[in-house]
């Protein structure tokens, strides 16, 4: 079980991260218009961090699948995201084309994770986060103000 230090600290350090991250990549992503190939290139690195970035807030807003994994309900006992559903087909193309280097990873655009699908993540992501932001306890309300908040590069 983390301590009260270590549930801050996540919040501070990783959720806000991959908060910031998401929302940069996004905003990238939706914006670009590639006209050379290291135009694409740029495109498919803002979407392959974007994909990591929004699983693993995802995971965090979703229910616990590991005892030992970061979660929402760490914060908010009775905290439920927005129903999944929708997700099912952006998660799986994420996690095959951008998280499995594997044979079977998908190289025609039908199975690719795209743009669409990124904004069908964030389009959830984004009420999920904010309701979790409203119903964390006041113990916690200090650590979200970094949260958005990119840190120095690594």
């Amino acid at each position: 079980m983390a301590t009260e230090a270590e549930k801050i600290a996540f919040l501070q350090e990783r959720a806000g991260y991959d908060l910031a991250m998401l929302n940069y990549t996004f905003m990238r992503v939706v914006t670009a218009r590639p006209s050379t190939a290291e135009d694409q290139l740029d495109r498919n690195a803002f979407l392959e961090s974007f994909a990591v970035h929004a699983r693993n807030l995802v995971s965090f807003l979703s229910p616990k699948s590991q005892a030992d994994e970061a979660n929402a309900t760490d914060y908010v006992a009775d905290f439920e995201a927005p129903d999944r559903s929708r997700l099912q087909g952006p998660l799986l193309r994420l996690e095959a084309q951008i998280l499995n280097v594997t044979a079977s990873r998908m190289t025609t655009p039908e199975g690719r994770f795209s743009v669409d699908d990124a904004r069908g993540l964030y389009i959830w992501i984004v009420p999920a986060i904010l309701k979790f932001e409203e119903k964390r306890p006041p113990r916690y309300r200090a650590s979200l103000n970094a949260l958005g908040s990119a840190p120095p590069a690594m």
